[in-house]
């Protein structure tokens, strides 16, 4: 492994340095205010003042790596580094801004420099090339002129965020709030030092002209990574198999990552490569921790181009799996009635629920019925299994979702080494309704604490898991998997801050909105000729059983709606 690691200063690294190009396997760039906050405050602490003067200090900023010749090559590429020199680049072209606006042009050419230079034939060369930004970058923070375009990307508003809070950052008044400058240090001297503590920045640059050596000293500099770093990791890993591959499976490699990233946000969650990740290796291979998933792919993974490529190629395929999970949509199915049930469960565990961790177990009964080794009337009971088991275990008992991950990465690992289903029914069978049975809350318990649900206009924060129940309720009187879309929550007795109780689940049902805006604010007795217009069957049984109904009637009707759902709706015992 050929390498030269030198000590250098920012300045002298963008002078000397050729085009530095981030590739576009590269992480984009992702700090967020957290990050380039601190970056700026340890940035201005590093600044001193002596009888007047600012004195700029020595800060090392860490390790950087490098691809490439600084003797034949016109552009190197940042293996390592690429977050900082984004941010050095970003906070330079906002100091050029700044000296721009007190009409201190040369100083503002002088900055700018560093930002872009010029070739022997006059053509602006930017010193660092984004390709995953390109060309926002270069038009919004690589310009002297600057070009107001709208950011398409997380990226982009990533680097739109960090300009605006930097240009809010170098406002005078707020650096003389940060620290207590001498009233004789200008603003511009206040400008300068801060350019100049940036390009006396200490970096080690480790240069190298063998690629593969590049990824291996990036790795062994981020062994010891958090979670995304763990994900760059395996990235940079599987690209070093392949560059400069002869039938071009570099490029394709690059495409299908890059195509996965555009999966997980394609619709309207942003979801993070990285929960996917993880989410997928618990299905599939082993249950880590964030910081070992990458030893664990190098553990599990063969190191050949041939099983990468089949690795990345499966990890697509799981990702638009992913999506159908996270953000369910009636589309995915072809609009066909018969999965109806199917979306509004999905719905419920993500956003009623949010536990994230039944993804885990999806991910796996999808990739089985893809594969035809579960019915869809298997599949059914399942998940409505794990809607069932996450309400009374987590919504209504409240007991910690910390179970969820080991036991389903456990089923979910199990479930994919399904060959049949028959094998899919006994594994079921075994590690879901069997494996979880310990935890399943009794009947006097669940009762007890579905009690305890209520629904206020104002909202509390058992209204979601309220309204759910009583959703649930209704259909299943009505005989339907599917919540009435025209049903809203009606108090019985009109709701009383002052009276607790008309809060409780036992004075509560659901009405057609158009009828609860009508029974609005009535006596019970003038309710019930409303009521009488329902077309919802629990709205008939409940004429049918209270001919009146007071204070005294919600706590009794609440046990019984509670037994209800235990008895009719979780059904855990079939």
């Amino acid at each position: 492994m050929k390498f030269s690691p030198e000590n250098k200063i920012i300045k002298a690294m963008f002078l000397s340095y050729p085009i530095m190009s981030i590739p576009n396997f590269q992480r984009e760039y992702s700090w967020d205010e957290y990050y380039y906050r601190q970056f700026f405050m340890d940035l201005i602490e590093g600044i001193k003042q002596e009888n007047g003067k600012l004195i700029n200090t020595d800060y090392f900023i860490g390790t950087m790596v490098f691809s490439g010749s600084l003797k034949s090559d016109e552009c190197i590429e940042v293996i390592d580094g690429q977050q900082r020199l984004t941010v050095i680049t970003i906070l330079l072209s906002v100091i050029t801004d700044k000296l721009k606006k007190i009409n201190e042009e040369d100083l503002a050419e002088a900055t700018f420099k560093y930002i872009k230079t010029k070739d022997d034939y006059g053509r602006s060369i930017p010193k660092l090339r984004s390709i995953t930004s390109y060309p926002y970058f270069e038009a919004y923070v690589q310009s002297m002129k600057k070009c107001e375009i709208s950011p398409a990307t997380e990226e982009e508003e990533n680097i739109k965020n960090t300009y605006n809070y930097f240009e809010v950052a170098l406002e005078e008044q707020k650096l003389r709030q940060l620290k207590k400058f001498d009233d004789e240090i200008t603003y511009k001297d206040l400008i300068v030092a801060i350019r100049d503590q940036i390009l006396k920045f200490n970096v080690i640059s480790i240069l190298t002209e063998d690629k593969e050596s590049a990824y291996e000293i990036f790795e062994i500099l981020n062994a010891k990574g958090k979670s995304l770093a763990s994900i760059d990791l395996i990235k940079n890993t599987i690209y070093s198999k392949f560059h400069a591959d002869d039938n071009a499976r570099d490029k394709i490699i690059e495409k299908t990552w890059e195509g996965i990233k555009e999966t997980l946000r394609s619709r309207d969650k942003n979801i993070g490569f990285a929960t996917f990740y993880r989410h997928y290796w618990l299905s599939k291979y082993s249950k880590e921790t964030n910081s070992k998933l990458y030893d664990s792919f190098k553990r599990l993974i063969e190191a050949d181009r041939d099983s990468y490529e089949i690795f990345i190629n499966e990890l697509s395929s799981e990702a638009e799996r992913y999506l159908k999970l996270v953000c369910p949509n009636i589309s995915d199915y072809e609009n066909r009635q018969e999965y109806y049930w199917l979306v509004q469960s999905l719905k419920t565990i993500e956003e009623t629920f949010g536990v994230t961790q039944a993804r885990i177990a999806l991910l796996s009964l999808f990739e089985l019925k893809s594969n035809g080794k579960i019915s869809t009337k298997v599949l059914k009971k399942a998940v409505n299994y794990i809607e069932n088991f996450i309400f009374a275990y987590t919504g209504i008992l409240k007991n910690q979702a910390n179970i969820y991950e080991a036991r389903f990465s456990a089923l979910a690992r199990k479930l994919r080494k399904s060959e049949s289903k028959a094998d899919t029914n006994k594994i079921l069978e075994e590690s879901l309704y069997e494996a979880f049975r310990d935890r399943v809350p009794s009947k006097e318990d669940f009762i007890s604490s579905f009690a305890n649900l209520k629904f206020s206009k104002n909202f509390i924060h058992t209204n979601v898991m309220t309204k759910y129940a009583l959703k649930k309720i209704s259909a299943r009187m009505d005989g339907s998997e599917m919540f009435h879309l025209d049903s809203s929550v009606e108090h019985i007795i009109n709701e009383d801050l002052s009276n607790i109780e008309t809060l409780e689940i036992g004075n509560l049902i659901c009405l057609e909105t158009n009828l609860n805006k009508e029974a609005d604010n009535l006596t019970f007795e003038e309710k019930i000729e409303v009521y009488k217009k329902s077309k919802y069957n629990q709205i008939r049984v409940f004429l049918d059983n209270h001919l009146e109904f007071t204070n005294e009637s919600i706590k009794e009707r609440s046990k019984k709606l509670g037994e209800y759902y235990y008895d009719n709706i979780l059904n855990f015992e079939s």
